[in-house]
């Protein structure tokens, strides 16, 4: 069975990919643009979940680390991904409510 995570950060690595391959033009301003921030949030989220999963296989290998530290990169990663979700569904929920005012 795979994990909804799972195929949700791939969705979101694939949006991210499209946007990066999208080529429009963004009037450049000091302010980073939502596209940027959206960009920085996925990443910063997938750098979490790859130290997670280094830090998982290190405690089960048998290397030298503080179980602690492990369950402290696990839930960074876990909350990181649930930010970066809400804010997916709160676009979503907004994009329907666009949709449903122009029919």
């Amino acid at each position: 069975m795979v994990d909804p995570r799972i195929d949700a950060l791939n969705q979101m690595r694939q949006m991210s990919q499209e946007i990066t391959n999208n080529k429009t033009t963004d009037n450049t301003t000091d302010k980073a643009s939502f596209k940027e921030t959206m960009k920085q949030y996925l990443k910063d989220a997938n750098d979490m979940q790859l130290k997670a999963d280094e830090d998982i296989k290190k405690i089960i290998s048998g290397d030298d680390i503080d179980p602690h530290q492990v369950m402290l990169a696990v839930e960074k990663a876990n909350t990181s991904f649930d930010l970066v979700m809400e804010i997916r569904n709160k676009m979503l929920e907004a994009y329907r409510e666009v949709m449903k005012g122009s029919v």
